[in-house]
This record gives structure tokens, C-alpha cells and sequence, in this order.
């Protein structure tokens, strides 16, 4: 059932990757909906399968870690079974669909996404033709007003635009304005569109599997590739390029009138245990919906919280070591896995990242702690990037952890003290970026 292993790749669910604490793979809920009874079976598999350590990535998915070859097998059969897996490898690993949270629960949606989410997940595992899609091509979902996908980006968006849905491309400047009944099949052209011109690139019609829209776009404009789907109409749009995911902060937001609201839960530098995913899903219960809403900000949203339940969802998600309020020092930190997690890390990020949370750092913006200059938790722009290299982190400001850094060799002791006060005094063993001591 499982696939080869792969190393330094996009895992799946069927396409495990080697990591430093055993494998990992990834779980990729419906329209980032999770029922309490799939939550309850992931959390029961990962302690069974794995370490019992979740992430939460970037996308939106479910990342289980430290799992065996042989536990693999039995995980991916869990997962099959409460409808968390397409049944072909190749399926799984492009059903890469990003939804807002809420979708039509969301009273100022301008369509329902989660339905939209749904049906192109479905084409993407029915279609044989979209197993050649490169791993990592995605597409996003967004009809949020409460919780939009602010920042976040994919190679085919759909988004809102004056009341209907609009498609944009990775990189290009164009949108094309359609009927909400019309965009499923527009988006299909898209893809097959996409997938022609890449099978045409390679050598022997052999398809790269790294292409991803921005280099068709490069090579014929944004106008080209509708022209290329057979889509008449794209209007003129602004440039659509990837930057930091937009984080809400943690807390209550009532909505529908105040009735009703919904709760957004962080995970500690991205990262829970899986007896906490289990709480949540009693929480969900309990108090909201029956559904854990999965979010690429590092954080679940429970949705269908009454005010006068709101502060007991919170102390209650407090318990399981949830970050819970906007003022919570954790917030503010992204970190990797890190040592000993990540075979490529060079240092022990989580720790670190609780050390930092623990001293005395103030200043808007995101502060993510990164193992190596690859950026894995974080790869867009953060207020603070802190990079370990095996001579201790160099700290990039106000970029990508793979930008050129203020300062290196830095001590988290060194670097919490240079984060707290800009002008504190710099070690001695801290040079610049052009080498000044």
C-alpha cells in the first residue's frame, strides 16, 4: 500500500519522508475539516504508529511524526478508513486543495468554499491524469471574511472579488470573474492546461516534477495560460505573489450576531501531542460543532462556541498546553522540528524557541526559529529570523531565514538579549554579516 520512501521530498500519507526521530507523513483533511471522530482516530494512530507528536504545517496538514516502515502501513489503513486517504499514492500526493476554516459557516462568505474544496479534491483523486502533477502544486480555496487566507498563496486561487469567485495564478496578472457553478471546471482546464504545457518542457516528454505554475506563467504570460485552457475573460489583476501567512491571534471572535463564535487555538511552535488533538475533539464536542478546523497558521479553530462558553473552551485548551491568548509569548514563535527531530538541523529550535519565548522579547511580527537555512516551518519573511549553522544562528531581520544575516554566531542567551534590546551590547563572538566584530 505504502510507496517508496523518500528523502528530502514532500511526504504524504503514502510517500513517507525519513526525518531524524524515525518517519513521517502527512495527513490532509477535506476542506480543513476534521470530525472529532477522525481527530479521535489520528491522535489513537499516531501514539499507536508513531511518537505521538503532530505538527501542523504550512498547508494546512497533519504531519504525524516517528513512525516505523512497518507502522506506516497500518496508519495509512487507519487514515483510509475514516476517509482520510486517497486509495493511489500518486492521488494523495497532489491532493494538495487549501480551504479557509470556516467556509460557509462564515455569515460574509462570499461563496461556499468547502463545498468548492470538496469536489476538486475529489477530481485530483478520481483522475488519473493528475497523478502527473509535481508534489508540491497546489491550490487554494478562500471565500473567508472572518478568517481569510490572508498572504497564503497556491498555484491556482480562488478568491473573492467584487461578490464572486475569481481565479488568479502563482505570479500572474490576471483574474478571471466566473458563475461559483463555473469554477470547479475552470479550475480542471487549468490544471490540464498546465500539465500539457509541462509534459512539452521536458526531455522525451518526460514531465518535470518540479514545474510549478510561475514557470509556465514566465513562459507565457498569465494571459497565455487561460488562453492555453480555453478561458476567455481574464481581467487585469495585480501581481499575485507569496508572502507570511497573515496569523489571527489566539482567542474568542464572536460572530452570526454574537450568538455564535469561534475559538482559534495555536500549537506551541507549531507542534502538539497527540493526546492533545484527542482533547480537542472531546472540546469540539462538547462546546462547538463536532469538527476541528485545520488552518496553515499553526492553529485549529473550533467553531460554534457560544460566549458564555468561549472562556472555558480556553481554559480548558490552557490545560493541554494550547496557546490560548493573544499575549502569550508563544505566539509569537514559529519553530522547525530541530534536532533531534531533523537529521539537517543544527540545533535544538523547540527548546530554544521556548527559552526565547520564556525572556523578556516585545516587537510586532512573527520571530521563527529555523534549524537550517531552509525555512521548512516558515519560508516566507518574519520579523526576526534566528538560522542555526553549526556555529550558532545567524539572525536575519525582517526576511526569509535563506536572506543575508545581521549578525551570526549567536547563543540563544546572546540572541535573547540582542531580540530584547536591539541595543544591547553585541559578544565579542558575534560577527556581522561582512565580518565585524
Amino acid at each position: 500500500m505504502t510507496g517508496p520512501t523518500v528523502k528530502g521530498w514532500c511526504p504524504s500519507l503514502l510517500t513517507p519522508m525519513e526525518s531524524g526521530d524515525g518517519l513521517l507523513v502527512r495527513v490532509k483533511p477535506h476542506a480543513a475539516t476534521l470530525t472529532a471522530e477522525q481527530a479521535e482516530v489520528v491522535a489513537a494512530a499516531a501514539g499507536r504508529h508513531g511518537n505521538g507528536m503532530i505538527d501542523l504545517t504550512n498547508r494546512g496538514h497533519l504531519q504525524v511524526r516517528g513512525l516505523s516502515a512497518s507502522g506506516v502501513e497500518g496508519f495509512a489503513g487507519e487514515m483510509a478508513q475514516m476517509g482520510l486517504a486517497a486509495a493511489h499514492p500518486r492521488a494523495e500526493a497532489v491532493r494538495n486543495v487549501l480551504a479557509d476554516p470556516l467556509g460557509p459557516d462564515d455569515p460574509a462568505a462570499a461563496f461556499d468554499s468547502h463545498r468548492l474544496a470538496r469536489c476538486l479534491s475529489a477530481v485530483l483523486e478520481a483522475d488519473p491524469a493528475f497523478r502527473e502533477l509535481p508534489d508540491k502544486f497546489g491550490l487554494l480555496v478562500d471565500a473567508g471574511a472572518a478568517l481569510p487566507l490572508t498572504g497564503c498563496s497556491a498555484d491556482i486561487m480562488v478568491r473573492p472579488y467584487r461578490g464572486r469567485p475569481g481565479i488568479a495564478l502563482a505570479g500572474g496578472d490576471r483574474r478571471l470573474i466566473l458563475p461559483e457553478a463555473a469554477v470547479e471546471m475552470a479550475v480542471v482546464q487549468l490544471l490540464a492546461a498546465f500539465l500539457a504545457w509541462n509534459k512539452g518542457q521536458g526531455e522525451e516528454d518526460s514531465p518535470s516534477p518540479r514545474a510549478r505554475m510561475k514557470a509556465m506563467i514566465a513562459a507565457c504570460g498569465a494571459g497565455g495560460v487561460f488562453d492555453a485552457a480555453g478561458l476567455a475573460g481574464a481581467q487585469p489583476a495585480e501581481i499575485v505573489r507569496t508572502g507570511a501567512a497573515q496569523r489571527p491571534s489566539p482567542g474568542f471572535v464572536a460572530l452570526a450576531n454574537r450568538a455564535l463564535g469561534y475559538v482559534v487555538l495555536a500549537a506551541p511552535f507549531g507542534s502538539f501531542e497527540a493526546a492533545a488533538l484527542a482533547a480537542l475533539a472531546a472540546l469540539s464536542r462538547r462546546y462547538a460543532d463536532g469538527t476541528i478546523r485545520v488552518t496553515p497558521w499553526k492553529a485549529v479553530v473550533l467553531w460554534g462556541v457560544s460566549p458564555s462558553e468561549a472562556a472555558c473552551v480556553r481554559e480548558s485548551a490552557s490545560d493541554i498546553d494550547l496557546v490560548t491568548a493573544p499575549d502569550d509569548p508563544r505566539g509569537s514563535f514559529v519553530a522547525c522540528a530541530g534536532r533531534p527531530r531533523c537529521a539537517n538541523a543544527h540545533a535544538d529550535t523547540r527548546a530554544d524557541a521556548a527559552y526565547l519565548a520564556g525572556a523578556n522579547i516585545s516587537g510586532p511580527g512573527v520571530l521563527h526559529v529555523s534549524g537550517c537555512a531552509k525555512g521548512c516551518a516558515h519560508p516566507g519573511p518574519a520579523a526576526a529570523t534566528l538560522v542555526a549553522a553549526p556555529g550558532g544562528y545567524d539572525l536575519v531581520r525582517d526576511g526569509r531565514p535563506g536572506d543575508p544575516p545581521a549578525l551570526t554566531g549567536l547563543t540563544r542567551e546572546a540572541a535573547a538579549r540582542i531580540l530584547s534590546n536591539p541595543k544591547a551590547e553585541v559578544p565579542g563572538s558575534v560577527r556581522s554579516a561582512s565580518g565585524y566584530r
